[in-house]
């Protein structure tokens, strides 16, 4: 069982790279071996660093398929450099005096990184072209050799860009032509360029992959749906895209979501093209991950599709669906996996969107698994409902993708205080309170939700921890890495942005808009170590066991004159957690000689109503009462209180309760003819 980490490398903020260094693909090395120093069992999902462009919805629309981003390298693990010892001298003297007056440790400056990589980027090239290593150039040949298919595209792109040239005149998408010769003849230098920054990318990727398999940790790599309008893709391959179309997100009503358009180029669905395509991607990614986590997989069901320019006066939706057959949908998925397959990736998919195409989705998955199939579909917790009722930990399968939270969504943290950043969040209390009941087991009413931070200690938060890790008989479960660290550590236990991967939804932040979306970091990663109670919360949830829970279950009473609100739960698999005598949200350990009474039930009653309650509660559908024997009462609100009752008296008379108005009594129910008595 596997306890993986959601990073966008973007943001993983290493103490180790100071500015230049931070959200680069290296510091995936650095998370790695900290993983490992933690004993935390599992896989690294990785979030692109893509569209640089503000009127692209998400950094998930790449300006090309198979470009790596500049922003994502180590200039101190550049050879070239380190041939160059002034130029290296220069660079850190920089980048030391930018830490020294910032103290950068929370935010990249992409100001910084991208005024001073052009520029590193340009004497590494001209150290390269002028050195006589043999063995490098080699290195350089054989990625030119497996890059093949797209490189020159890219390359050729890249010069079109720096010279303006109109992209309107069909001359220049073939690279055959008198014109497109010239033009490489006069920039050959540049185009070699623009081949170096890409091996440059390439070899840090690599070598952090490799990195990662020697510690048998997997890197399952995000594959955005499509690419951007304006990119080599597009130029170059009429016979994959239709750039006469935009693909986008149908209307979701029933989740609040109003229609999209994303600015990416529509796909030639089930072409020769797109498979040739297809193939080259995945067979690119192998070189970079040992998988893929698909995102928005119900587009390839069939896309929905919008003009390129909408006018204002267009009637709403805009879109449409390139097919809605159930059937067909269903193929196009078996098309799909198996070209992925091919290339030997793991699957890993993001299932979210309308609720056909969503069905057909599953559908595929289903039986994709129950062949034997090694692929995995996301399920949300907070989501995921039997019978229109959150669904409990202990009922997901063993091939669920269990995300805790996704790179859009609010933290758990955030979604049980019902915060995100500085603004409140979206979601209803009845809803986080039926979360907090059914799905984290916790003996929660109405009045106790949403939680806030000071009312909880350190052992209420990693007990919900455990519980996720442990409660779950899925094989994956995975945490953002700033959700897990803002829910475990003491210092970093707050509601601020920072501690998100993407601020607001639908917006691109590597520009550096308004919301500096995508431009904040998680905690320094080291605080994983250097916090002696972090690491060791990590320690423990880090070889993740299966050890199911029960949740807790409303009991339903007849003539209930008071309103009373009763709950319960068998607390076995699990710590109890408890309101203190100070108000404050812990975990109590049952004591052993409690352990061995045949503890029976966890029940909690709240009196809802603005006046005392005096009421019988008639147990005997929750507790065995046909035997003889007593029934004590250990209550938690005041535990040096127990209460004892045989079963005939119980069976009889029923439990009596007396309560205050908005007063709430916890109880932990256990057999014995001799209460124990707690100190």
């Amino acid at each position: 069982m596997r306890l993986n980490l959601l990073v966008a490398t973007s943001q993983i903020n290493s103490q180790e790279g100071k500015s230049l260094g931070t959200g680069t693909v290296d510091c995936l090395r650095i998370l790695a071996d900290i993983m490992t120093e933690c004993g935390i069992k599992g896989d690294i999902y990785d979030l692109p660093n893509g569209s640089h462009h503000p009127e692209i919805a998400s950094p998930f629309s790449l300006n090309n398929g198979f470009a790596l981003n500049t922003d994502e390298l180590n200039f101190r693990r550049i050879p070239e450099l380190t041939y160059s010892p002034d130029i290296l001298k220069h660079i850190e003297t920089i980048s030391a005096s930018h830490h020294r007056f910032f103290k950068t440790n929370r935010t990249v400056s992409y100001t910084l990184k991208r005024t001073l990589m052009p520029w590193i980027l340009e004497e590494s090239w001209h150290v390269f072209s002028q050195q006589q290593y043999e063995h490098r150039r080699q290195q350089f040949e054989e990625f030119c050799h497996i890059s093949r298919y797209w490189l020159e595209d890219y390359a050729l792109y890249e010069i079109y860009k720096e010279e303006n040239v109109d992209l309107k005149n069909n001359q220049y998408r073939n690279q055959n032509s008198l014109l497109v010769k010239k033009l490489k003849q006069i920039h050959q230098e540049r185009l070699d360029y623009y081949r170096y920054i890409q091996f440059l990318c390439y070899e840090q990727r690599f070598h952090v992959r490799s990195y990662l398999k020697k510690l048998n940790i997997n890197l399952i790599v995000n594959l955005p749906f499509g690419v951007e309008l304006n990119s080599a893709d597009v130029f170059f391959h009429p016979e994959v895209f239709d750039p006469t179309m935009q693909v986008g997100c149908s209307p979701e009503p029933e989740h609040g979501y109003p229609e999209q358009a994303w600015g990416i180029a529509a796909y030639k669905e089930q072409t020769p093209g797109l498979k040739k395509y297809l193939e080259e991607r995945m067979g690119w990614i192998s070189h970079l991950g040992d998988g893929i986590f698909l995102d928005h997989l119900v587009g390839w069901c069939g896309q929905y599709v919008l003009p390129i320019t909408i006018p204002e006066d267009s009637i709403y939706p805009h879109g449409h669906f390139l097919t809605d057959d159930h059937e067909k949908r269903k193929t196009n998925l078996y098309w799909f996996f198996n070209i992925i397959k091919k290339a030997g990736l793991q699957i890993r998919g993001e299932i979210a969107g309308d609720g056909l195409r969503v069905k057909a989705t599953k559908d595929v998955i289903e039986e994709l698994i129950k062949k034997g199939n090694d692929i995995k579909a996301m399920s949300i917790p907070r989501w995921e409902t039997v019978e229109h009722k959150l669904k409990p930990l202990n009922q997901y399968d063993r091939s669920d993708l269990v995300m805790v939270e996704t790179h859009d969504t609010s933290t758990l943290l955030q979604y049980l205080i019902n915060r995100k950043g500085y603004d409140e969040d979206f979601e209803s209390v009845n809803r986080i309170l039926e979360f907090c009941n059914r799905v984290l087991g916790l003996p929660f009413h109405e009045c106790d939700v949403p939680i806030t931070i000071e009312e909880c200690a350190d052992d209420f938060w990693f007990e919900i921890c455990r519980r996720l890790s442990e409660g779950l008989p899925s094989e994956d479960l995975v945490f953002t890495l700033p959700g897990l660290i803002s829910i475990l550590s003491h210092s970093f236990r707050s509601t601020t942005i920072e501690n998100n991967i993407n601020v607001k939804p639908g917006t691109s932040g590597a520009v550096g808009n308004g919301w500096r979306n995508w431009s904040y970091f998680s905690p320094p990663i080291e605080s994983m170590i250097n916090d002696p109670d972090l690491k060791a919360a990590l320690k423990k949830l880090g070889p993740r066991k299966n050890q199911q829970f029960d949740y807790f279950h409303e009991l339903e009473i007849p003539d209930n004159t008071f309103d009373l609100k009763v709950i319960f739960s068998k607390p076995s698999g699990r710590n109890v957690i408890y309101r203190k005598a100070n108000r404050q949200w812990a975990t109590w350990t049952i004591p052993d000689q409690m352990k061995d009474r045949n503890i029976s039930l966890e029940l909690v009653i709240f009196n809802s109503s603005e006046e005392e309650a005096w009421q019988k509660i008639d147990l005997a559908s929750i507790i065995d009462l046909n035997k003889h024997d007593m029934y004590n009462f250990q209550d938690l609100n005041d535990i040096k209180a127990c209460y004892s009752y045989p079963t005939e008296d119980l069976r009889i008379n029923y439990f009596f309760i007396k309560l205050k108005p908005k007063q709430i009594h916890h109880f932990i129910i256990y057999q014995g003819q001799n209460p124990i008595v707690l100190s």
